[in-house]
């Protein structure tokens, strides 16, 4: 007994200080750039360690009630996760009849909408194909390979949500010079349209934030072209919704050549530079789902800063966050190709040997 005792007491430590371990090394990793999805695995991943090591606890403690506790706990955390799971298809298609509704009927805001539908049909067509065409091992190898499909989507869904939700929890300090605002589409080619609005405003209350705490001043770098639909830069009007919601003039500077994120950061970087500003002392602001690829196209061109987003209507939420998401998995085509050319080839061997 007292040996079995000591062997649990030791395997905890050991547990312990994995966790430990790992915690720190998902704070460096956060601390020197959050926005990677390399911050999320690893916040999983510590998350799992300190679930297992206090699921070893309770078993060595061998309390009852506090067995029972912790069950109940476990339980209803697992509960809304289960629920959800379960209607996952169901709340899809009511998100994209929603989005359908309210917004344009472009491919892109359907996205929830077919997911929810493949939810519902890819495991229907499945059982058909076994209760019509019984045992067949072709069938069977497809089935397997589809769910390890989803399966390896669902890992990265999880990766995506939880460093999304790691760039809205730790948020930039007041100490900086400028921020730049990333433009979109204009109304009717010359107004901001309230998401284009938003992005302006949460910059412009930055700026006032931080004047408040620090008296540290700050420049809105205005970032938009002229489309081929609108009547003038996306950077001028934004320029003039700013002064109309109380930024001074002076504060203001302008690129107007930009036409996608990419060009925002790159053409801003030139702004910066020709203002004297330091290139790493400040923030760019866009929509809250945004924010995460955004910042990879600023590194991408050398600015190393920090984003701040505006919230997003929650209908809409979803189906960004999806755009977002399979955004970020195309930046990294041929991992995910060689990824899942390994998961059918590892299909393959166990199914057929």
């Amino acid at each position: 007994m007292v040996n079995l005792f000591n062997f649990y007491y030791s395997y905890s430590i050991i547990f312990i200080i994995i966790s430990i371990l790992m915690t720190v090394g998902t704070a460096i990793l956060i601390r020197k750039n959050r926005y990677r999805l390399l911050c999320g695995v690893s916040a999983i991943a510590t998350a799992m360690s300190y679930l297992l090591t206090l699921s070893i606890i309770i078993v060595q403690l061998n309390n009852q009630l506090l067995t029972y506790i912790y069950l109940a706990i476990v339980t209803i955390l697992l509960i809304p996760i289960i629920i959800l799971t379960i209607l996952s298809a169901f709340l899809f298609i009511w998100n994209g009849m929603i989005v359908w509704r309210r917004e344009s009927h472009s491919l892109g805001n359907m996205l929830t909408l077919l997911i929810g539908v493949l939810l519902i049909t890819v495991p229907v067509m499945f059982n058909l194909l076994n209760r019509y065409i019984p045992n067949n091992k072709m069938v069977t190898l497809i089935e397997n390979i589809s769910y390890s499909f989803q399966n390896y989507l669902i890992f990265w869904v999880l990766t995506f949500l939880a460093s999304y939700l790691i760039t809205k929890i730790v948020k930039p300090k007041y100490n900086k010079e400028y921020a730049i605002v990333l433009g979109s589409g204009l109304i009717n080619g010359e107004n901001v349209s309230p998401l284009l609005g938003s992005r302006i405003l949460v910059a412009a209350n930055f700026k006032k934030k931080q004047f408040l705490k620090s008296r540290v001043p700050m420049t809105l770098i205005m970032s938009g072209g002229q489309g081929g639909d609108e009547k003038l830069p996306e950077a001028i009007a934004m320029k003039a919704y700013a002064i109309e919601h109380g930024v001074p003039e002076k504060d203001i500077l302008i690129e107007s050549q930009s036409k996608n994120t990419y060009q925002n950061m790159l053409f801003s970087k030139q702004v910066i530079l020709d203002n004297g500003f330091d290139p790493n002392s400040g923030i760019f602001a866009t929509n809250d789902y945004h924010v995460f690829r955004a910042a990879g196209f600023a590194h991408l061109v050398g600015l190393n800063i920090e984003g701040i987003g505006s919230k997003t209507s929650k209908y809409f939420l979803p189906n960004a966050l999806i755009r977002e998401y399979i955004a970020i998995l195309s930046n990294h085509k041929k991992f995910h190709i060689l990824a899942m050319f390994m998961i059918v080839l590892v299909n393959g061997i166990i199914f057929f040997y």
